[in-house]
Parts: C-alpha cells; structure tokens; sequence
C-alpha cells in the first residue's frame, strides 16, 4: 500500500483525493492543513486521520510520498519541510513563486536523494503524450493557436497578488506548458496583459518558434472556452480542455479520433507512486529540467507585464 500525506486541504485537494482513493494500493495515510477544521473535515470523508502539524503528518506512520496543496506563495517552505523530513513530493503547479526558488527545490531534492515533482496532471495522462505522437502526422507546423479562457476571478485567492492570484500562473501555466512539452523552449516570448490591483487578469501571449508561432489567450474575467489548436502542412490536431483532455481529433492526410475516459488526477496519482516505488529520483513524465523551464516563461512573462508578487518584493 502506497502511503500519501496531504499537505492542504483545499479543493484541488479534495478533488485529487476523490480520484486517489478508488485507485487500488493508494491510500490517504494523513493530512495536515493551516484550518484544524478542514482538515478534521478532510480526514473524516477520506477516512484518514488529520495531525496538528504538517511535521507530524508527515511522521505518521506508512507515508511514502507527499501531495503538497497549499497556496503557491508557501510551496517552497512545504517542499523543503517535507525533503529534510526525508519524505519525496509532489506538490501543485504552479510549482513555486519563480524559477529561482525551483532551482532551490530541485537542488535541494538533489541533494537529499528524494523525488521532487511537479503535480503538471496534463502529461501524467495519455491525450497529451497521443498528441506529441501525432505531430509527425500532419508534417511541418505552420500556426498553434490555444485558449484557456474561463470566469474564475470571482475566486478571491485568484485576486490576492500574496496567494500568487492571477489568470498566467493559474491557468496560463497549461497552454505554456502544453507548447512546451510539444516544441520546447521558444526562441521569443511576447506577453501583453492586463495587471489589476497587483494580479493578472489577462493576457496575450505569442511563443516564437523557427517557421512558427504559438498564439496563445489566457483570460480568467470571461468564458471564451478551452482549446488547443495545431496547423501542419499535412492536417490538423484540435484538443478540447486540453488541461484535463478526454480527447482529441487528428484530420488531414490521416484521421484519428482518441478517447479516453480515465481518472485524471488517479492516473497522476498512481504514476508518481510508481515512480518512487522504483527508486527514481526524478519523474519521467514531467521532468525537473521542464518545470524549470516553464517557471523561467512564467517569469519573462511577468517580467515584460511589470508583474512582481509581495514576497519577491521583500526579498
């Protein structure tokens, strides 16, 4: 049995834990979260037990791994908490405030011989990865287009510029990473959004790539869907909710229609169990060095919108 100690209590929490206990050899060893209440709450829905401290939770008896739910502001203490503790992670995109304290995490795990992961569910999934075997089908890329453009800001940590709120780290994370993963690093980025009281409504951002580019819409105030679009000299790839994809359409010289209806977050779940269990050190499905590539992205993003969050500014 494959012991997990759960660090946040929020929703994405419930939401994971929802899909990890129907998920046979997983199990909800402890939890801890900043509210005595949720967690008693969290603990009693999952049939686990709910300790004091993240540090005892993570000394309760058959952890094996940690899934780290707290706000981004507080990822790093968390992650380093559970690595000196000798406990390996998973923690929740955004993975930190900047590239600079993911390259102290990943250091750190480094260090202590310990997985360290991004919680990037996308690429855990089988869409995503049937979409990077497509490419080859539909020959050279001449145009991406993407959008994730959904009304959120009414959740108030989404408007709080110290909980990392704003549209770009929060949802804008997945079409980056998304490009990413498919064409790599992009050799320009431009970003034009719009900053509201310390947070980042929306934005434009276009990824330069040698004979193409990535136009991508990021929007947290208006719903104008979710979509990830490949032109190619041979067809086309289209992905509906690319983030959480169930399928996903091929057209051109080749025709393909993929489905799949698994456990999202129990797919991620029991694939980063696996990965611990055999004794790596690092994911293969989201590895350090593309989450650290993503967060330097997310950073000249930010940069080029004059957008710095309170605890950058301390420091």
């Amino acid at each position: 049995m494959f012991g997990w100690a759960f660090l946040g209590c929020g929703n994405i929490a419930g939401q994971v834990a929802d899909e990890l206990v129907k998920e046979e050899g997983q199990k909800i060893v402890s939890c801890w979260n900043r509210s005595p209440e949720r967690a008693e709450q969290f603990a009693q829905k999952y049939g686990t037990k709910a300790y004091a401290t993240a540090e005892d939770a993570l000394k309760a008896e058959g952890v094996c791994a940690a899934y780290i739910a707290v706000t981004a502001d507080k990822h790093l203490n968390y992650i380093r908490l559970c690595l000196n503790a000798g406990v390996p992670v998973l923690c929740e995109k955004p993975f930190t405030v900047n590239a600079g304290e993911a390259e102290e995490a990943f250091a750190l795990a480094e260090e202590r011989g310990l997985y360290l992961c991004e919680a990037m569910w996308t690429w855990f999934n089988a869409p995503a990865r049937t979409v990077r075997e497509w490419l080859p089908k539909i020959g050279a890329v001449k145009k991406v287009t993407a959008k994730y453009c959904v009304p959120i800001s009414d959740n108030p940590r989404l408007v709080d510029p110290v909980r990392l709120g704003g549209a770009l780290v929060d949802i804008g994370v997945y079409p980056l990473r998304y490009s990413y993963e498919l064409f790599g690093m992009p050799e320009r980025i431009v970003c034009e959004g719009k900053v509201e009281g310390g947070v980042d409504h929306r934005e434009k951002v276009t990824l330069a790539y040698g004979g193409f580019e990535a136009e991508i819409d990021i929007n947290m105030d208006e719903y104008l869907g979710e979509e990830y679009v490949i032109e190619g000299e041979k067809g086309c790839i289209r992905v509906p909710w690319f983030h959480c994809a169930r399928e996903a359409f091929l057209s051109g010289e080749e025709e393909a229609h993929f489905e799949d209806d698994s456990p999202k977050y129990g797919t991620q779940m029991r694939c980063v169990s696996e990965e611990i269990t055999a004794g790596r050190k690092e994911s293969a499905y989201c590895p350090p060095a593309h989450t650290l590539d993503v967060m330097r992205i997310l950073d000249e993003c930010r940069r080029q919108m004059g957008l710095v969050y309170p605890g950058e500014k301390k420091a």
